[in-house]
């Protein structure tokens, strides 16, 4: 498994700036290497699987997490979410009941 390191950095601290012309930071993350990040939510009502298809294809296949979220507030998200289906384009979840709400992911891939 690959790991990278992001670092905060003040874009506007990189050119010059005159302190009565200080601008305010404009924060980026940067990485030591490529890494793509992608967070969606798929609606289920009254079902127990659920797909989405990524944006964008990512290079390799993404570490994934999965959580239930009870959107209608009716308390029904007290299911455990797994995954039967994972490509470089889409992703499958299965429930482990039928359940009204959303299941929330975030797809992270970091190049080896």
């Amino acid at each position: 498994m690959a790991s990278t390191k992001f670092v905060k950095r003040d874009l506007n601290r990189y050119r010059r700036i005159y302190p009565y012309i200080r601008r305010a930071p404009h924060w980026a993350l940067i990485s030591d290497k490529e890494a793509m990040i992608e967070v969606g939510a798929i609606d289920f009502n009254n079902a127990h699987q659920g797909s989405y298809t990524f944006l964008e294809s990512f290079p390799g296949i993404p570490m994934l997490t999965g959580i239930s979220y009870d959107s209608e507030t009716n308390l029904s998200a007290d299911v455990n979410v797994f995954i039967t289906a994972l490509s470089s384009t889409s992703v499958t979840f299965e429930t482990s009941n039928d359940f009204t709400g959303q299941v929330h992911f975030h797809a992270v891939w970091v190049s080896p």
